[in-house]
Protein backbone atom coordinates (compact mmCIF):
# COMPACT_ATOMS: atom_id res chain seq x y z
CA UNK A 1 0.00 0.00 0.00
CA UNK A 2 2.78 2.34 0.92
CA UNK A 3 4.51 1.61 -2.37
CA UNK A 4 1.30 2.30 -4.34
CA UNK A 5 0.84 5.66 -2.63
CA UNK A 6 4.45 6.57 -3.29
CA UNK A 7 4.15 5.68 -6.96
CA UNK A 8 0.89 7.59 -7.25
CA UNK A 9 2.40 10.67 -5.66
CA UNK A 10 5.42 10.53 -7.93
CA UNK A 11 3.20 10.27 -11.00
CA UNK A 12 1.21 13.28 -9.88
CA UNK A 13 4.41 15.23 -9.29
CA UNK A 14 5.69 14.33 -12.76
CA UNK A 15 2.42 15.51 -14.28
CA UNK A 16 2.69 18.84 -12.44
CA UNK A 17 6.29 19.32 -13.52
CA UNK A 18 5.35 18.56 -17.12
CA UNK A 19 2.54 21.10 -17.02
CA UNK A 20 4.81 23.74 -15.51
CA UNK A 21 7.56 23.07 -18.01
CA UNK A 22 5.04 23.10 -20.87
CA UNK A 23 3.57 26.33 -19.65
CA UNK A 24 7.08 27.81 -19.35
CA UNK A 25 7.92 26.78 -22.89
CA UNK A 26 4.78 28.48 -24.18
CA UNK A 27 5.60 31.70 -22.36
CA UNK A 28 9.24 31.98 -23.51
CA UNK A 29 8.48 31.71 -27.25
CA UNK A 30 9.68 34.95 -28.98
CA UNK A 31 8.69 36.58 -32.30
CA UNK A 32 11.98 37.43 -34.06
CA UNK A 33 12.12 40.13 -36.75
CA UNK A 34 13.13 38.82 -40.16
CA UNK A 35 16.29 40.11 -41.85
CA UNK A 36 15.86 42.13 -45.02
CA UNK A 37 17.88 41.01 -48.05
CA UNK A 38 19.25 42.59 -51.23
CA UNK A 39 19.68 45.92 -49.44
CA UNK A 40 21.21 48.80 -51.38
CA UNK A 41 21.25 52.58 -51.53
CA UNK A 42 22.38 54.02 -54.85
CA UNK A 43 23.36 57.69 -54.53
CA UNK A 44 23.66 60.18 -57.35
CA UNK A 45 26.81 61.47 -55.65
CA UNK A 46 28.98 60.15 -52.81
CA UNK A 47 30.95 63.38 -52.44
CA UNK A 48 31.05 64.87 -48.97
CA UNK A 49 28.74 67.83 -48.25
CA UNK A 50 26.96 67.40 -51.58
CA UNK A 51 23.28 67.13 -52.43
CA UNK A 52 22.44 63.61 -53.54
CA UNK A 53 19.45 61.55 -54.63
CA UNK A 54 18.88 58.10 -53.12
CA UNK A 55 17.47 54.90 -54.59
CA UNK A 56 16.93 52.46 -51.72
CA UNK A 57 15.98 48.84 -52.43
CA UNK A 58 15.42 45.78 -50.25
CA UNK A 59 13.46 42.53 -50.19
CA UNK A 60 11.07 42.04 -47.27
CA UNK A 61 10.63 38.38 -46.32
CA UNK A 62 7.60 39.15 -44.12
CA UNK A 63 5.83 41.77 -46.20
CA UNK A 64 3.79 44.71 -44.90
CA UNK A 65 0.22 44.55 -43.68
CA UNK A 66 -2.36 47.34 -43.51
CA UNK A 67 -1.44 50.05 -41.04
CA UNK A 68 2.21 49.07 -40.70
CA UNK A 69 5.12 51.35 -41.54
CA UNK A 70 8.65 51.29 -42.94
CA UNK A 71 11.23 53.68 -41.50
CA UNK A 72 14.57 54.71 -43.07
CA UNK A 73 16.95 56.28 -40.54
CA UNK A 74 20.15 58.14 -41.44
CA UNK A 75 22.96 58.67 -38.92
CA UNK A 76 23.75 62.09 -37.46
CA UNK A 77 25.76 64.04 -40.01
CA UNK A 78 23.27 63.64 -42.85
CA UNK A 79 21.11 66.68 -43.56
CA UNK A 80 17.75 65.51 -44.86
CA UNK A 81 16.43 68.99 -45.63
CA UNK A 82 12.79 69.85 -46.18
CA UNK A 83 11.49 66.77 -48.01
CA UNK A 84 8.14 67.05 -49.80
CA UNK A 85 5.88 64.18 -50.80
CA UNK A 86 6.58 64.87 -54.48
CA UNK A 87 10.25 64.09 -53.80
CA UNK A 88 9.51 60.50 -52.76
CA UNK A 89 8.56 57.60 -55.03
CA UNK A 90 7.50 54.36 -53.31
CA UNK A 91 7.22 51.24 -55.43
CA UNK A 92 7.15 47.45 -55.21
CA UNK A 93 7.91 44.67 -57.64
CA UNK A 94 5.87 41.54 -58.22
CA UNK A 95 8.64 39.27 -56.94
CA UNK A 96 11.89 39.27 -54.97
CA UNK A 97 13.62 40.46 -58.14
CA UNK A 98 14.20 44.20 -57.93
CA UNK A 99 12.79 45.10 -61.35
CA UNK A 100 9.44 45.89 -62.94
CA UNK A 101 8.36 48.23 -60.16
CA UNK A 102 4.85 49.63 -59.76
CA UNK A 103 4.60 53.04 -58.07
CA UNK A 104 2.20 53.60 -55.18
CA UNK A 105 0.51 56.86 -54.29
CA UNK A 106 2.11 58.84 -51.48
CA UNK A 107 0.80 61.78 -49.48
CA UNK A 108 1.23 63.46 -46.12
CA UNK A 109 -1.39 61.14 -44.61
CA UNK A 110 -1.99 57.43 -45.07
CA UNK A 111 -5.44 56.76 -46.49
CA UNK A 112 -6.64 53.64 -48.30
CA UNK A 113 -4.03 52.61 -50.84
CA UNK A 114 -2.16 55.91 -50.39
CA UNK A 115 0.94 55.69 -48.23
CA UNK A 116 1.58 58.47 -45.74
CA UNK A 117 4.99 60.13 -45.47
CA UNK A 118 6.42 61.62 -42.28
CA UNK A 119 9.92 62.86 -41.55
CA UNK A 120 12.18 63.75 -38.66
CA UNK A 121 15.59 65.36 -38.76
CA UNK A 122 17.16 61.96 -39.48
CA UNK A 123 14.41 59.65 -40.76
CA UNK A 124 11.76 59.04 -43.39
CA UNK A 125 8.73 56.89 -42.52
CA UNK A 126 6.15 55.50 -44.94
CA UNK A 127 2.92 54.25 -43.40
CA UNK A 128 0.30 52.07 -45.07
CA UNK A 129 -3.39 52.88 -44.97
CA UNK A 130 -4.95 49.71 -46.29
CA UNK A 131 -2.18 48.84 -48.74
CA UNK A 132 -0.47 45.48 -48.37
CA UNK A 133 2.92 44.28 -49.60
CA UNK A 134 3.07 40.47 -49.87
CA UNK A 135 6.03 38.56 -48.46
CA UNK A 136 9.23 38.27 -50.50
CA UNK A 137 8.68 41.39 -52.56
CA UNK A 138 11.28 43.99 -53.48
CA UNK A 139 10.62 47.52 -52.24
CA UNK A 140 12.10 50.62 -53.86
CA UNK A 141 12.17 54.11 -52.36
CA UNK A 142 13.47 56.96 -54.53
CA UNK A 143 14.28 60.18 -52.71
CA UNK A 144 15.04 63.50 -54.39
CA UNK A 145 15.23 64.62 -58.00
CA UNK A 146 14.91 61.03 -59.22
CA UNK A 147 11.33 60.87 -57.87
CA UNK A 148 9.12 61.58 -60.87
CA UNK A 149 5.96 59.48 -60.54
CA UNK A 150 3.82 62.30 -59.08
CA UNK A 151 5.90 65.36 -59.99
CA UNK A 152 9.52 66.33 -60.53
CA UNK A 153 11.18 65.83 -57.17
CA UNK A 154 13.70 68.12 -55.52
CA UNK A 155 17.05 66.96 -54.17
CA UNK A 156 17.26 67.91 -50.48
CA UNK A 157 19.41 65.22 -48.82
CA UNK A 158 22.98 66.42 -48.19
CA UNK A 159 25.80 63.95 -47.61
CA UNK A 160 27.91 64.19 -44.42
CA UNK A 161 30.45 67.01 -44.43
CA UNK A 162 33.46 64.69 -44.24
CA UNK A 163 34.46 61.37 -45.74
CA UNK A 164 32.94 58.53 -43.72
CA UNK A 165 31.16 55.19 -43.85
CA UNK A 166 27.53 55.51 -42.72
CA UNK A 167 25.10 52.81 -41.66
CA UNK A 168 21.54 53.55 -42.80
CA UNK A 169 18.96 51.47 -40.97
CA UNK A 170 15.71 50.09 -42.33
CA UNK A 171 13.09 49.13 -39.72
CA UNK A 172 9.51 49.92 -38.72
CA UNK A 173 6.40 48.25 -37.40
CA UNK A 174 6.36 45.80 -40.33
CA UNK A 175 9.02 43.93 -38.35
CA UNK A 176 11.81 43.28 -40.81
CA UNK A 177 15.13 45.05 -40.29
CA UNK A 178 18.36 45.68 -42.13
CA UNK A 179 21.41 47.91 -42.46
CA UNK A 180 22.81 49.60 -45.59
CA UNK A 181 26.44 50.73 -45.63
CA UNK A 182 27.23 53.86 -47.63
CA UNK A 183 30.74 55.24 -48.14
CA UNK A 184 31.15 59.00 -48.53
CA UNK A 185 34.30 60.30 -50.24
CA UNK A 186 36.08 63.63 -50.12
CA UNK A 187 35.56 63.79 -53.88
CA UNK A 188 33.84 61.31 -56.19
CA UNK A 189 34.74 63.01 -59.46
CA UNK A 190 37.52 61.80 -61.75
CA UNK A 191 38.69 64.67 -63.94
CA UNK A 192 39.64 63.66 -67.46
CA UNK A 193 41.08 65.67 -70.30
CA UNK A 194 41.70 64.93 -73.93
CA UNK A 195 42.68 66.94 -76.97
CA UNK A 196 41.33 66.68 -80.50
CA UNK A 197 43.81 68.31 -82.82
CA UNK A 198 42.52 70.80 -85.32
CA UNK A 199 42.41 69.50 -88.85
CA UNK A 200 42.06 71.00 -92.30
CA UNK A 201 42.73 69.21 -95.55
CA UNK A 202 42.74 71.04 -98.86
CA UNK A 203 43.59 69.54 -102.22
CA UNK A 204 43.60 70.67 -105.85
CA UNK A 205 43.28 67.75 -108.25
CA UNK A 206 45.53 69.37 -110.86
CA UNK A 207 47.29 72.73 -111.10
CA UNK A 208 47.57 72.97 -114.89
CA UNK A 209 44.62 73.46 -117.21
CA UNK A 210 44.38 74.43 -120.90
CA UNK A 211 42.16 76.56 -123.10
CA UNK A 212 44.13 75.97 -126.30
CA UNK A 213 43.62 78.35 -129.22
CA UNK A 214 40.84 80.86 -128.64
CA UNK A 215 38.41 81.96 -131.34
CA UNK A 216 35.75 84.63 -131.59
CA UNK A 217 33.50 82.12 -133.29
CA UNK A 218 33.04 79.84 -130.30
CA UNK A 219 33.52 79.53 -126.57
CA UNK A 220 36.42 77.55 -125.16
CA UNK A 221 36.35 75.61 -121.86
CA UNK A 222 39.46 74.74 -119.88
CA UNK A 223 40.56 71.11 -119.66
CA UNK A 224 43.19 69.37 -117.57
CA UNK A 225 43.57 66.53 -120.10
CA UNK A 226 43.20 68.24 -123.48
CA UNK A 227 45.87 70.79 -124.30
CA UNK A 228 43.62 72.22 -127.03
CA UNK A 229 40.83 72.93 -124.53
CA UNK A 230 37.21 71.84 -125.06
CA UNK A 231 34.43 73.35 -127.12
CA UNK A 232 31.81 72.07 -124.63
CA UNK A 233 31.72 72.68 -120.92
CA UNK A 234 33.81 70.25 -118.89
CA UNK A 235 35.10 69.94 -115.33
CA UNK A 236 38.63 71.28 -115.49
CA UNK A 237 39.65 70.18 -111.99
CA UNK A 238 38.33 69.83 -108.45
CA UNK A 239 39.06 71.23 -105.01
CA UNK A 240 38.72 69.03 -101.92
CA UNK A 241 38.11 70.42 -98.44
CA UNK A 242 37.50 68.74 -95.08
CA UNK A 243 37.86 70.09 -91.55
CA UNK A 244 36.77 69.57 -87.95
CA UNK A 245 36.55 73.32 -87.37
CA UNK A 246 33.46 74.27 -85.38
CA UNK A 247 32.76 77.25 -87.61
CA UNK A 248 33.61 75.58 -90.88
CA UNK A 249 35.85 76.95 -93.59
CA UNK A 250 36.18 79.54 -96.33
CA UNK A 251 37.70 79.04 -99.78
CA UNK A 252 38.84 82.14 -101.67
CA UNK A 253 40.32 82.73 -105.11
CA UNK A 254 42.67 85.52 -106.12
CA UNK A 255 44.41 86.30 -109.42
CA UNK A 256 44.33 88.42 -112.52
CA UNK A 257 42.22 87.41 -115.50
CA UNK A 258 43.84 85.94 -118.62
CA UNK A 259 46.64 88.37 -119.54
CA UNK A 260 48.85 88.64 -122.60
CA UNK A 261 52.38 87.46 -121.93
CA UNK A 262 53.65 89.85 -124.62
CA UNK A 263 51.84 92.94 -123.34
CA UNK A 264 50.40 92.93 -119.83
CA UNK A 265 48.02 95.73 -120.78
CA UNK A 266 46.13 93.31 -122.99
CA UNK A 267 43.66 91.16 -121.06
CA UNK A 268 40.52 89.14 -121.63
CA UNK A 269 37.86 90.89 -119.58
CA UNK A 270 36.69 89.05 -116.49
CA UNK A 271 32.92 88.67 -116.20
CA UNK A 272 33.08 90.19 -112.73
CA UNK A 273 30.93 89.71 -109.62
CA UNK A 274 27.71 89.93 -111.65
CA UNK A 275 26.94 86.70 -113.44
CA UNK A 276 26.63 86.29 -117.18
CA UNK A 277 26.02 83.45 -119.57
CA UNK A 278 28.62 82.48 -122.15
CA UNK A 279 28.35 84.93 -125.07
CA UNK A 280 30.28 84.14 -128.22
CA UNK A 281 32.13 87.11 -129.75
CA UNK A 282 32.36 89.02 -126.45
CA UNK A 283 35.47 89.01 -124.26
CA UNK A 284 34.72 86.91 -121.20
CA UNK A 285 36.56 84.97 -118.56
CA UNK A 286 34.51 83.26 -115.88
CA UNK A 287 34.09 80.27 -113.59
CA UNK A 288 31.16 78.30 -112.29
CA UNK A 289 31.23 75.39 -109.83
CA UNK A 290 29.20 72.65 -108.19
CA UNK A 291 29.71 71.01 -104.78
CA UNK A 292 29.10 67.49 -103.49
CA UNK A 293 29.73 65.42 -100.37
CA UNK A 294 30.11 68.17 -97.82
CA UNK A 295 27.99 69.06 -94.80
CA UNK A 296 26.53 72.58 -94.69
CA UNK A 297 28.74 73.74 -97.55
CA UNK A 298 27.60 76.33 -100.06
CA UNK A 299 29.14 77.98 -103.10
CA UNK A 300 29.31 81.74 -103.18
CA UNK A 301 28.06 84.07 -105.88
CA UNK A 302 28.96 84.51 -108.71
CA UNK A 303 30.24 80.90 -108.91
CA UNK A 304 27.16 79.03 -107.74
CA UNK A 305 24.82 79.29 -110.74
CA UNK A 306 23.90 76.36 -112.95
CA UNK A 307 24.38 77.98 -116.37
CA UNK A 308 26.05 81.34 -115.70
CA UNK A 309 29.61 82.33 -114.89
CA UNK A 310 31.47 85.01 -113.01
CA UNK A 311 34.88 86.02 -111.72
CA UNK A 312 35.03 88.62 -108.97
CA UNK A 313 38.71 88.49 -107.99
CA UNK A 314 41.69 90.51 -109.14
CA UNK A 315 45.44 90.17 -108.83
CA UNK A 316 45.26 91.86 -105.42
CA UNK A 317 41.72 91.17 -104.25
CA UNK A 318 40.35 87.79 -103.15
CA UNK A 319 36.84 86.61 -103.89
CA UNK A 320 35.00 84.18 -101.62
CA UNK A 321 34.43 80.97 -103.54
CA UNK A 322 32.83 78.55 -101.05
CA UNK A 323 31.80 78.54 -97.38
CA UNK A 324 31.25 75.76 -94.85
CA UNK A 325 29.42 76.61 -91.63
CA UNK A 326 30.63 73.68 -89.52
CA UNK A 327 32.77 70.58 -89.43
CA UNK A 328 32.54 68.58 -92.61
CA UNK A 329 33.84 65.48 -94.27
CA UNK A 330 35.26 65.74 -97.75
CA UNK A 331 33.57 68.46 -99.76
CA UNK A 332 34.36 68.22 -103.49
CA UNK A 333 34.07 71.41 -105.52
CA UNK A 334 34.08 70.91 -109.31
CA UNK A 335 35.15 73.92 -111.42
CA UNK A 336 34.33 74.87 -115.02
CA UNK A 337 36.20 77.70 -116.77
CA UNK A 338 34.90 79.55 -119.84
CA UNK A 339 36.60 82.02 -122.17
CA UNK A 340 35.25 84.01 -125.11
CA UNK A 341 37.10 86.59 -127.18
CA UNK A 342 36.07 89.32 -129.55
CA UNK A 343 37.24 89.64 -133.14
CA UNK A 344 39.50 92.52 -132.11
CA UNK A 345 41.04 90.84 -129.05
CA UNK A 346 44.78 91.43 -129.28
CA UNK A 347 46.89 88.54 -130.47
CA UNK A 348 49.23 86.91 -128.02
CA UNK A 349 49.70 84.09 -125.54
CA UNK A 350 47.34 84.58 -122.61
CA UNK A 351 47.83 83.07 -119.18
CA UNK A 352 46.70 83.48 -115.59
CA UNK A 353 47.69 82.13 -112.21
CA UNK A 354 44.82 81.75 -109.79
CA UNK A 355 45.48 81.17 -106.08
CA UNK A 356 42.89 79.11 -104.20
CA UNK A 357 43.15 79.28 -100.41
CA UNK A 358 41.17 77.30 -97.82
CA UNK A 359 40.92 78.75 -94.33
CA UNK A 360 39.51 76.82 -91.37
CA UNK A 361 37.37 78.80 -88.96
CA UNK A 362 38.15 77.28 -85.55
Amino acid sequence: MYIKNFVSKMASLATIIALVVGASIVHVELAYAAALSNLSDTLSSVKANTLSDHTIQFVTPSGVTAGQNISITFPVGWNLGNLSTTSVDFATSTSATCSGFTDALVSNTASGLTWGISTTSQSLTLTSGTAVIPANRCVQIEIGGNATSQANGTTTYTNPSTATTSLISVAGSFGDTGIISVTILTDDTVAMTGTVNQSLTFTISTTTIYFGTLSSSGAKFASSTNASGDSTETIAHTLGVSTNASYGFTVTVRGQTLTSQQNSLNTISAIGASIASSTVGTEQFGIRATESGGTNVSLSSPYSFSTSYGYGATATTSSTFAVGTGATGLSTISLRYVTNIAAITEAGTYAANLNYVATANF
